[in-house]
């Protein structure tokens, strides 16, 4: 089962998708994590019941403790 999941319509969405790929992350497309304001704003990942967000790819990455390839 996917650890992360990303809303279809979260910022740079193909960019984040792409970098969790390269890093060998599992993660599930949903249609809507039902936090639209922060999802549309900033990159969002949802982590069991945590929401994580960061302005960068990188920065999201770091924050989930993985090395930027």
């Amino acid at each position: 089962m996917a650890k992360y999941k990303i809303c279809k319509h979260t910022l740079h969405f193909e960019e984040l998708a792409k970098a969790l790929d390269a890093n060998n992350i599992e993660f599930k497309v949903k249609d809507c994590l039902k936090k639209c304001s922060k999802c549309r704003s900033k990159l969002l990942v949802k982590k069991d019941d945590d929401y994580i967000s960061a302005k960068t790819v990188e920065k999201l990455l770091s924050k989930l403790d993985l090395d930027v390839n």
